[in-house]
Protein backbone atom coordinates (compact mmCIF):
# COMPACT_ATOMS: atom_id res chain seq x y z
CA UNK A 1 0.00 0.00 0.00
CA UNK A 2 3.13 2.17 0.98
CA UNK A 3 4.54 1.52 -1.98
CA UNK A 4 1.53 2.30 -4.36
CA UNK A 5 1.06 5.69 -2.87
CA UNK A 6 4.96 6.36 -3.27
CA UNK A 7 4.49 5.83 -7.12
CA UNK A 8 1.23 7.85 -7.07
CA UNK A 9 2.75 10.56 -5.78
CA UNK A 10 5.83 10.33 -7.99
CA UNK A 11 3.31 10.21 -11.14
CA UNK A 12 2.04 13.31 -9.94
CA UNK A 13 4.84 15.33 -9.51
CA UNK A 14 5.94 14.48 -12.60
CA UNK A 15 2.83 15.17 -14.45
CA UNK A 16 2.91 18.46 -12.39
CA UNK A 17 6.54 19.40 -14.08
CA UNK A 18 5.77 18.24 -17.06
CA UNK A 19 2.81 20.82 -17.65
CA UNK A 20 4.84 23.55 -15.75
CA UNK A 21 7.53 23.36 -19.03
CA UNK A 22 4.93 22.81 -21.02
CA UNK A 23 3.45 26.37 -19.84
CA UNK A 24 6.79 28.26 -19.61
CA UNK A 25 7.66 27.62 -23.59
CA UNK A 26 4.23 28.19 -24.37
CA UNK A 27 4.85 31.48 -22.71
CA UNK A 28 7.78 31.87 -24.38
CA UNK A 29 6.75 31.12 -28.01
CA UNK A 30 3.60 33.14 -27.39
CA UNK A 31 6.14 36.37 -26.64
CA UNK A 32 7.61 35.72 -30.14
CA UNK A 33 4.07 35.56 -31.91
CA UNK A 34 3.52 39.33 -30.88
CA UNK A 35 6.10 42.35 -31.95
CA UNK A 36 9.46 42.25 -31.81
CA UNK A 37 11.46 39.45 -29.49
CA UNK A 38 12.78 41.19 -26.27
CA UNK A 39 16.06 40.66 -27.64
CA UNK A 40 16.01 42.98 -30.39
CA UNK A 41 13.69 46.00 -29.07
CA UNK A 42 15.58 49.13 -27.62
CA UNK A 43 14.38 52.25 -26.71
CA UNK A 44 16.29 54.56 -29.45
CA UNK A 45 15.30 52.74 -31.94
CA UNK A 46 19.01 51.29 -32.63
CA UNK A 47 18.47 47.91 -33.59
CA UNK A 48 21.13 45.30 -32.10
CA UNK A 49 21.73 41.91 -33.92
CA UNK A 50 21.06 38.99 -31.79
CA UNK A 51 23.37 36.02 -31.24
CA UNK A 52 20.72 33.69 -32.66
CA UNK A 53 20.59 32.28 -36.10
CA UNK A 54 17.50 31.80 -35.57
CA UNK A 55 14.65 34.26 -37.78
CA UNK A 56 12.07 34.96 -35.20
CA UNK A 57 8.51 33.75 -35.99
CA UNK A 58 5.56 35.87 -37.03
CA UNK A 59 1.73 35.85 -37.14
CA UNK A 60 0.32 36.54 -40.36
CA UNK A 61 -2.88 37.83 -39.20
CA UNK A 62 -1.55 40.29 -36.86
CA UNK A 63 1.68 41.97 -36.41
CA UNK A 64 2.60 44.86 -33.94
CA UNK A 65 3.81 47.79 -36.79
CA UNK A 66 7.42 49.17 -35.25
CA UNK A 67 7.52 53.08 -34.70
CA UNK A 68 9.34 54.76 -37.83
CA UNK A 69 11.02 57.86 -37.58
CA UNK A 70 10.43 60.55 -40.38
CA UNK A 71 14.02 59.97 -41.19
CA UNK A 72 13.75 56.36 -42.04
CA UNK A 73 12.11 55.20 -45.40
CA UNK A 74 11.45 51.37 -44.39
CA UNK A 75 11.65 49.25 -41.54
CA UNK A 76 15.63 48.65 -40.29
CA UNK A 77 16.74 45.19 -40.98
CA UNK A 78 16.85 42.62 -38.37
CA UNK A 79 20.61 41.46 -38.92
CA UNK A 80 23.39 44.12 -39.59
CA UNK A 81 24.17 47.32 -39.09
CA UNK A 82 20.92 49.60 -39.37
CA UNK A 83 21.02 52.44 -42.23
CA UNK A 84 21.98 55.92 -41.84
CA UNK A 85 20.33 57.97 -44.37
CA UNK A 86 21.75 61.99 -44.46
CA UNK A 87 19.78 64.70 -45.92
CA UNK A 88 20.57 66.13 -48.78
CA UNK A 89 21.92 70.06 -48.88
CA UNK A 90 20.43 70.62 -52.03
CA UNK A 91 16.62 69.47 -52.98
CA UNK A 92 14.65 69.00 -56.13
CA UNK A 93 12.74 71.65 -58.06
CA UNK A 94 10.75 70.77 -60.96
CA UNK A 95 10.38 74.18 -61.82
CA UNK A 96 14.02 74.48 -62.51
CA UNK A 97 13.72 72.04 -65.36
CA UNK A 98 12.68 73.23 -69.02
CA UNK A 99 9.46 73.19 -70.05
CA UNK A 100 9.91 70.39 -72.09
CA UNK A 101 11.46 68.13 -69.91
CA UNK A 102 9.81 65.66 -67.31
CA UNK A 103 11.99 65.02 -65.00
CA UNK A 104 15.19 64.61 -66.74
CA UNK A 105 13.60 62.84 -69.51
CA UNK A 106 12.79 64.75 -72.90
CA UNK A 107 9.02 64.94 -73.69
CA UNK A 108 9.41 66.44 -77.25
CA UNK A 109 12.01 66.87 -79.15
CA UNK A 110 12.65 70.28 -81.87
CA UNK A 111 12.81 69.68 -85.14
CA UNK A 112 13.11 72.30 -88.17
CA UNK A 113 12.79 71.72 -91.89
CA UNK A 114 13.71 73.37 -94.38
CA UNK A 115 10.89 76.54 -95.95
CA UNK A 116 10.81 77.24 -99.79
CA UNK A 117 12.63 80.69 -99.21
CA UNK A 118 16.20 82.45 -101.15
CA UNK A 119 18.32 85.61 -100.38
CA UNK A 120 20.47 86.31 -103.01
CA UNK A 121 23.61 88.54 -102.25
CA UNK A 122 26.83 90.19 -104.16
CA UNK A 123 30.26 88.91 -102.95
CA UNK A 124 31.51 92.01 -103.68
CA UNK A 125 29.68 94.12 -101.65
CA UNK A 126 31.37 92.82 -98.26
CA UNK A 127 34.91 93.03 -100.11
CA UNK A 128 37.10 95.84 -98.90
CA UNK A 129 39.29 95.60 -102.17
CA UNK A 130 36.06 95.91 -104.43
CA UNK A 131 35.27 99.01 -102.52
CA UNK A 132 38.52 100.29 -102.90
CA UNK A 133 38.22 99.55 -106.69
CA UNK A 134 34.87 101.35 -106.76
CA UNK A 135 36.12 104.73 -104.65
CA UNK A 136 38.93 105.05 -107.45
CA UNK A 137 36.30 104.94 -110.33
CA UNK A 138 34.70 107.19 -108.65
CA UNK A 139 37.36 109.35 -108.89
CA UNK A 140 38.14 108.95 -112.39
CA UNK A 141 34.31 109.83 -113.18
CA UNK A 142 34.56 112.93 -111.57
CA UNK A 143 38.16 113.60 -113.51
CA UNK A 144 36.07 113.65 -116.31
CA UNK A 145 33.58 116.13 -115.39
CA UNK A 146 36.71 118.63 -114.64
CA UNK A 147 37.96 117.87 -118.26
CA UNK A 148 34.61 118.22 -120.15
CA UNK A 149 34.76 122.09 -117.58
CA UNK A 150 37.82 122.97 -118.86
CA UNK A 151 36.97 121.80 -122.54
CA UNK A 152 34.38 124.43 -122.40
CA UNK A 153 36.75 127.51 -121.74
CA UNK A 154 39.32 126.58 -124.31
CA UNK A 155 39.09 127.36 -128.05
CA UNK A 156 40.99 124.32 -128.76
CA UNK A 157 41.53 121.11 -126.79
CA UNK A 158 44.94 119.86 -126.71
CA UNK A 159 45.06 116.16 -128.13
CA UNK A 160 46.88 114.93 -124.60
CA UNK A 161 43.37 116.20 -122.40
CA UNK A 162 41.67 114.31 -124.88
CA UNK A 163 43.26 111.03 -124.55
CA UNK A 164 43.32 111.30 -120.95
CA UNK A 165 39.50 111.54 -121.06
CA UNK A 166 38.84 108.67 -123.07
CA UNK A 167 41.07 106.52 -121.09
CA UNK A 168 39.24 107.80 -117.83
CA UNK A 169 35.88 107.22 -119.59
CA UNK A 170 36.38 103.38 -119.79
CA UNK A 171 33.82 101.28 -117.71
CA UNK A 172 35.19 98.11 -116.43
CA UNK A 173 32.53 95.53 -114.44
CA UNK A 174 33.99 93.64 -111.70
CA UNK A 175 30.53 92.88 -109.64
CA UNK A 176 30.18 89.52 -110.89
CA UNK A 177 27.16 87.13 -110.37
CA UNK A 178 25.17 87.43 -107.13
CA UNK A 179 24.99 84.50 -104.80
CA UNK A 180 21.53 82.69 -104.16
CA UNK A 181 21.13 80.77 -100.95
CA UNK A 182 18.19 78.50 -101.31
CA UNK A 183 15.83 77.41 -98.37
CA UNK A 184 17.47 80.25 -96.07
CA UNK A 185 14.70 79.85 -93.23
CA UNK A 186 13.68 76.57 -91.36
CA UNK A 187 10.64 76.48 -89.61
CA UNK A 188 10.78 74.64 -86.59
CA UNK A 189 8.01 72.74 -84.70
CA UNK A 190 7.41 74.62 -81.77
CA UNK A 191 6.62 77.39 -84.14
CA UNK A 192 9.45 79.68 -84.21
CA UNK A 193 11.86 79.87 -87.61
CA UNK A 194 15.49 79.89 -87.91
CA UNK A 195 18.57 80.49 -90.47
CA UNK A 196 19.68 77.72 -92.70
CA UNK A 197 23.63 77.24 -91.62
CA UNK A 198 24.56 78.56 -94.86
CA UNK A 199 22.57 81.64 -93.83
CA UNK A 200 23.70 81.94 -90.42
CA UNK A 201 27.26 82.11 -92.16
CA UNK A 202 26.26 84.84 -94.22
CA UNK A 203 24.52 87.14 -91.71
CA UNK A 204 27.23 86.74 -88.94
CA UNK A 205 29.77 87.89 -91.92
CA UNK A 206 27.50 90.76 -92.57
CA UNK A 207 27.47 91.78 -88.76
CA UNK A 208 31.43 91.22 -88.93
CA UNK A 209 31.40 93.55 -92.23
CA UNK A 210 29.34 96.53 -90.74
CA UNK A 211 31.38 96.45 -87.47
CA UNK A 212 34.31 97.46 -89.34
CA UNK A 213 32.78 99.41 -91.42
CA UNK A 214 33.78 103.02 -90.12
CA UNK A 215 36.83 102.38 -90.17
CA UNK A 216 36.80 100.83 -93.73
CA UNK A 217 35.07 103.78 -94.79
CA UNK A 218 37.69 106.54 -93.49
CA UNK A 219 40.23 104.69 -95.49
CA UNK A 220 38.17 104.61 -98.86
CA UNK A 221 38.25 108.71 -98.39
CA UNK A 222 41.49 108.47 -98.51
CA UNK A 223 42.09 106.48 -101.33
CA UNK A 224 39.53 108.55 -103.31
CA UNK A 225 41.33 111.84 -102.70
CA UNK A 226 44.96 110.21 -103.66
CA UNK A 227 42.68 108.72 -107.03
CA UNK A 228 41.61 112.60 -107.82
CA UNK A 229 44.70 114.16 -107.09
CA UNK A 230 46.92 112.23 -109.15
CA UNK A 231 44.56 112.69 -112.36
CA UNK A 232 44.26 116.31 -111.34
CA UNK A 233 48.41 116.80 -111.90
CA UNK A 234 48.38 114.96 -115.08
CA UNK A 235 45.44 116.95 -116.25
CA UNK A 236 47.37 119.86 -115.33
CA UNK A 237 50.72 118.61 -117.11
CA UNK A 238 48.33 118.21 -120.48
CA UNK A 239 47.35 121.91 -119.88
CA UNK A 240 50.84 123.38 -118.92
CA UNK A 241 52.78 121.24 -122.26
CA UNK A 242 49.64 122.51 -124.69
CA UNK A 243 50.36 125.94 -123.83
CA UNK A 244 54.07 125.60 -123.91
CA UNK A 245 53.62 124.37 -127.62
CA UNK A 246 51.44 127.28 -128.67
CA UNK A 247 54.68 129.46 -127.63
Amino acid sequence: MNIRKHWKNFLLTTTALFWASCDDSTSTEAQCLYGTPPEYQSSNSNVTPSSSNETPASSSSETAKPESSSSELFNPPVYGDEPVFEESSSSFDPNSMPSDTLYGVSVTEKTCFPMDSSVSYFPNDFSADNAKFWKEEQAKHDAVDKIDSIKQTLAETPMCLENLRMELDRFVALYGAPTVIMNAVESCSDGTTRPSEEYAQFLKMKEEWEANLPALEEELKKVYEDKLKELEARINKCLSEAADDKQ
